[in-house]
């Protein structure tokens, strides 16, 4: 049993006629009925009956019908994803949010593109949430994010970097002296936050709350640097990666008394396909050394 053949089979189904399967098919309608009685002679069995000039099938030929139609459409499924994965080749798309993606990338990519120079990095910035959604929907290859309570048993995940929230301020803003502070002594500050799709914020209003305070949100922006220029006249101040911080002489971090950490992991869909130049990166970074 050959696909052609099946394929052969399926058509003069469709339209009961052998004469009609060769046109649609391009062929000669002896090579159909060669196929037809190939089928017959090797499964020892009639698939149709000829009724007024047309072809009606038997039991075991609908039985037959019903089992290759599965096979068809499957080999059909599988010729497309193999002629995505040509069109994706030497493509890797991620979703990495905004804050993560300034500290944790630039060195990191730099890396995987001098051992996979044909390989084409996409980065697409987001926040933690959104991030899994894309991954969810198959709009991206791989997602970075926050482990937590969110990331359950849909993902693969491989442990990158632990990081730690800290409050930054300007060095003229008041609070630059301190060598750590509270929740609640920051009840009268204002606050800069990311956009609502950053799980930072969850867990940033959730100590707020414990602490018996309602902060005073001045500002939420999904841009890293406008953040640090609002932060830069004195005025408020903003929860932010220590490594983030640090790469900005001109902020002060301040560590929270009870520190926040935090683990970033790179997470891929179990039920959908990796590329292989996907699975390249993950192998990549299950090796790369975070500094």
């Amino acid at each position: 049993m050959k696909l052609l053949q099946m394929r052969y089979f399926r058509t003069v189904c469709r339209y009961g006629s052998i004469t009609k399967a060769a046109e649609e098919l391009f062929v000669s309608q002896p090579t159909i009925s060669f196929c037809l009685k190939e089928l017959e002679d090797e499964f020892g069995v009639k698939l149709f009956h000829r009724r007024h000039n047309r072809l009606q099938l038997t039991v075991e030929g609908q039985f037959f019908l019903d089992k290759i139609d599965y096979i068809l459409q499957s080999v059909d499924t599988l010729t497309t994803q193999m002629k995505d994965m040509g069109k994706n080749h030497n493509h890797v798309k991620i979703a990495v949010p905004a804050m993560i993606s300034t500290f944790l990338f630039p060195q990191m990519f730099n890396a995987f593109t001098r051992m996979y120079p044909d390989v084409e990095l996409e980065m697409l910035e987001t926040g933690s949430l959104q991030t899994r959604k894309l991954v969810d929907a198959n709009s991206v290859d791989l997602g970075v994010t926050i482990l937590d309570g969110f990331v359950t048993d849909s993902y693969n995940l491989l442990p990158l970097v632990t990081t730690e929230l800290v409050f930054c301020v300007s060095k003229t803003h008041p609070l630059a002296g301190r060598e750590q502070i509270s929740f609640k002594e920051l009840a009268d500050e204002h606050i800069i936050l990311f956009k609502a799709d950053s799980y930072q914020n969850i867990v940033i209003k959730r100590a707020f709350a414990e602490a018996g305070v309602e902060p005073k949100i001045s500002l939420y922006s999904s841009q890293l640097y406008t953040i640090k220029e609002f932060l830069s006249y004195g005025y408020a101040g903003a929860f932010l990666y220590r490594q983030v911080a640090e790469m900005d002489k001109d902020l002060v971090c301040i560590p929270i008394d009870r520190p926040i950490m935090q683990d970033i992991v790179l997470i891929w869909s179990r039920s959908g396909s990796l590329y292989s130049d996907s699975e390249n990166f993950i192998r990549f970074a299950q090796q790369y050394h975070f500094e």
